[in-house]
């Protein structure tokens, strides 16, 4: 048997169903193999970075399914693999499993600068759980599973298995044998530990019974751990509030009374004020990045911290931890619902002090959403996606790009299905929408898929809309328009005087764009027809183009200046531009 029959045969059986890729000549010999087979369902994307995001969006939405998949990419040597790095990079910050293969030239060659080489396993070590380079035949059914088990186990992330065009030809010998049932890597320092010890489960729960003013943490880990329900059922019986971060959205119902809603640079109110104020700081599935925490030494100052993480080099790593709990989240918080010392309290003041928060910019923020235009009379992005959110009930799948629409769809739209929310977050990804809603479409065909992007990130990938269009793939798209790369005009607008460089943007006409790819479009300047335009998209059976001409001027508030601490929280748009931190707008 050949190094491509193997590589097959391991990726059927570990139930992979899609291909995402790009063919070129030292990967030809699977694509090849794989016509011949049958057996996969291969999507051509119309760049290499689209596979990538194609197998991230099948990762995410398909983890909470009966029929969890890991995404799988390919490409050819060279331009081709280099073509995969942001992707994977991106899969990497945001620890998701994914699978990438890479054609490689000859193994006689290597390290010669032959046509289309380049030294893959070096470019991607940094930016991807790991790297193989597989130099014989016999190594590749082994290096496939290990590496699904590598992309899988513990803190998820990518994985790249660069196979060089000889070896995927190589004949094994009649003596190879391989079992995957009986197969288990081995891997010397790699010690993987999900099950909570009960020594610091304890102590954590010491401090949240004497606890008076908690708050609770929901980051990415609890989505990957699909602990989303758990998390409920726990803050209802300890009766804590739940901030989320960016990828912990959707974790359970934004509308649940205990929820703050999202924390951080463009966090509400009520989740940062309530951090400054707890004295209990209760982590589950997150890494206390930047955007997050804003100034480290004035964060949580009076507050202990319990920091339960699958990965530990992230425990102390940013923030001091009181508690460290290095294990599972869905296992810990298994352990910490059936523990009997663990009680409800009703923390009157402290959830009144709350809901005082709340009120901070809850009627500005109704005036804005319900008036839904700006000075021009352009649309709000606000509006748009409050009008979208009540359409849809919140039981969409939502799949943003980066920028301002990002974290408006974060904000506005009221979550209702449990892991729906995808977006670039570490590594804050433009272009990353449309190829990724593709992936979130057939992972959980029978739910209804948006992608939302701005003029700018949706230029980025928009040749992915020929891959919509060749297999007919029914998502539904909206670009929030609005003449600018929005979130940079933001930060000019508020800490460098107005000077818009670099930032105001001409589009093509996204009419004419969308319908050289067969997709109807429609474009949306008032107000009265934003509702029965997102209609006409969820009514017709197929793909459509929604364009929104948005107003540049709109901001997301709040906001943390980069540097700054949640005491500079900019609640107001600021009333002259000032590029003192200190004096810009008013504080929360």
């Amino acid at each position: 048997m050949t190094g491509k029959k193997l590589l097959l045969k391991a990726l059927k059986e570990r139930g992979v169903k899609y291909l995402f890729g790009y063919i070129g000549g030292a990967i030809m010999p699977v694509f090849d193999e794989m016509e011949k087979l049958g057996s996969f369902k291969f999507i051509m994307s119309r760049h290499e970075q689209g596979a990538a995001f194609m197998s991230q969006g099948l990762s995410r939405a398909s983890l909470s399914t009966a029929d969890p998949q890991v995404g799988v990419c390919m490409s050819t040597s060279g331009p081709g693999a280099m073509n995969l790095v942001t992707g994977i990079a991106d899969a990497h910050m945001d620890s998701i499993p994914v699978i990438a293969i890479t054609g490689q030239v000859a193994t006689g060659v290597i390290a010669t600068d032959a046509f289309q080489e380049s030294d893959v396993v070096g470019v991607m070590m940094p930016i991807c759980k790991q790297t193989y380079m597989p130099l014989h035949a016999d190594e590749i059914e082994k290096t496939i599973h290990e590496g699904f088990y590598v992309a899988t186990t513990g803190r998820g992330g990518p994985v790249v298995i660069d196979v060089p065009k000889d070896v995927q030809n190589e004949q094994v010998s009649d003596s190879y044998t391989f079992d995957q049932a009986t197969f288990r890597p081995h891997l010397p320092g790699y010690f993987y530990s999900p099950t909570p010890e009960r020594e610091p489960v304890q102590r954590a729960i010491e401090l949240i019974n004497k606890s008076e003013r908690p708050v609770m943490f929901c980051g990415h880990g609890v989505i990957n751990s699909n602990a989303g329900e758990l998390l409920r059922q726990f803050a209802e019986k300890v009766n804590i509030p739940v901030a989320f971060t960016l990828h912990g959205i959707s974790a359970m119902p934004a509308d649940h009374p205990l929820s703050l809603g999202m924390m951080g640079m463009h966090g509400t109110v009520e989740a940062n004020r309530a951090i400054m104020d707890a004295d209990l700081l209760i982590s589950f599935g997150m890494r206390f990045d930047d955007r997050v925490t804003g100034k480290l030494n004035e964060y949580a100052q009076n507050a202990d911290v319990i920091h339960v993480e699958i990965d530990p080099s992230e425990i102390d790593k940013n923030v001091r931890t009181s508690v460290a709990i290095n294990a599972d989240v869905y296992r810990t918080l298994h352990v910490l619902l059936g523990d009997p010392m663990v009680g409800y309290k009703p923390r009157r003041r402290w959830l009144q002090k709350i809901e005082g928060f709340r009120r901070v910019m809850e009627e500005d923020l109704k005036t804005e959403i319900e008036t839904g235009v700006g000075d021009d009379n352009k649309l709000l992005m606000k509006s748009i996606i409050a009008q979208l959110s009540d359409l849809t009930k919140g039981r969409d799948l939502i799949v943003s790009d980066v920028g301002q629409h990002q974290m408006m769809a974060a904000r506005f739209y009221n979550y209702q299905t449990t892991n729906s929310w995808y977006a670039s977050g570490g590594a804050g990804t433009m272009g990353c929408s449309l190829p990724m809603a593709i992936g979130v479409k057939l992972a959980r065909p029978d739910e209804r898929v948006w992608s939302i992007s701005g003029d700018g990130g949706f230029q980025m990938n928009a040749q992915e809309l020929g891959t919509i269009m060749e297999h007919n793939i029914d998502v539904k798209i909206i670009i929030l328009n609005n003449g600018y790369l929005g979130m940079v005009r933001q930060w000019q607008t508020f800490f460098f005087d107005g000077c818009y460089a670099g930032t105001p943007m001409r589009s093509p006409d996204f009419k004419f764009l969308a319908q050289a790819y067969g997709i109807p479009h429609r474009k949306v300047e008032k107000l009265q027809d934003i509702a029965p335009a997102l209609q006409e998209a969820i009514d017709h059976p197929g793909a459509m183009v929604l364009e929104f001409i948005c107003d540049p001027a709109e901001v997301i508030l709040p906001m943390v200046p980069s540097g700054g601490g949640f005491e500079d929280m900019i609640v107001s748009h600021p009333r002259k531009h000032n590029d003192n931190l200190g004096q810009e707008g008013e504080a929360a």
